[in-house]
């Protein structure tokens, strides 16, 4: 092997190395928030591996006035995943003037809940709607982020698409979660969401990344 192969193959080797180090250090995700095609708001999702443990971070502020329609919604949100499994999570929203707070731990076989001061349990193979990981693609029951109800819901692949996101063309898979509740959700090959979509009122609202 010629000294400049091994000075090749050794900048590759590190320029690897960076990016992996890169993908699994912090970093924080923007998504503009359309009704139809006026933006009305902003969500961000900070996500901060730690070892095993991935702390994340969600803050998403909406204001419609949109005809007959004025809407305010202010939400922030904080995980705990280890091992890629949820651990805790506690949320506080002020839903159009309404507040509510939510509590989510895991304990023995299920979860522990609490909505509002009121005490209760989920089991262990539900989830809340947190839809920036693909775990939400796998469970059969999804929980309100708001007020933690309970959603039965089935989920298909639509397939491959292309996106535009930020100019840039960008490969995804397209899955519809559907039942109690339905969204639309583009996720990448890395599994980072790009784009959701689902009905409001009667119009598209989607979240697409920045």
């Amino acid at each position: 092997m010629t000294h400049a192969l091994r000075a090749a193959l050794a900048a590759a080797f590190l320029l690897a190395a960076g990016t992996a180090a890169d993908a699994a250090g912090p970093r924080t995700l923007t998504y503009r928030i359309l009704m139809g095609d006026d933006p009305i708001g902003t969500e961000t999702v900070k996500l901060d591996p730690q070892g095993d443990v991935t702390k994340v971070a969600v803050t998403a502020t909406t204001r419609v006035k949109v005809l007959f329609i004025n809407f305010r919604y202010d939400h922030q949100r904080e995980e705990v995943w280890k091992g890629g499994t949820l651990d805790q999570m506690r949320a506080k929203t002020d839903d159009d003037g309404t507040p509510h707070s939510m509590e989510m731990a895991r304990r023995g076989a299920g979860y522990a809940l609490t909505v509002d001061g009121k005490a209760g349990e989920v089991p262990a193979n539900a989830l809340p709607l947190t839809l920036w990981t693909p775990e939400v693609l796998k469970r059969p029951t999804l929980l309100s982020v708001i007020d933690g109800k309970p959603y039965s819901v089935r989920v298909e692949s639509l397939g491959a698409e292309v996106l535009d996101i930020g100019g840039r063309a960008i490969k995804a898979t397209h899955h519809r979660i559907s039942g109690d509740v339905e969204r639309d959700l583009w996720f990448d090959a890395d599994g980072t969401l790009l784009k959701t979509r689902f009905k409001r009122s009667g119009y598209d609202v989607t979240y697409i990344l920045s």
